[in-house]
């Protein structure tokens, strides 16, 4: 449910997700596969953060597109 749901309304955005602790994770929704969420870093090149979709708390776009 939740990867259908990011896939239909979050890919390729800019992302702010909570997982539930103090940090949170910024990035470009890049990829959804296998219960995985892939951010690709706005900052840095091209590196990625790669998240447990089950983990997710809380997603919202960072900017209006």
């Amino acid at each position: 449910m939740k990867q259908e749901f990011i896939e239909k309304y979050y890919m390729d955005k800019e992302v702010t997700i909570d997982i539930g602790g103090k940090d949170l994770y910024k990035g470009i929704a890049a990829e959804c596969a296998d219960g995985i969420l892939s951010l690709k870093w706005t900052k840095g090149g091209d590196e990625y953060t790669h998240i447990d979709i089950a983990e997710i708390k809380a997603i919202w776009k960072t900017k209006n597109d």
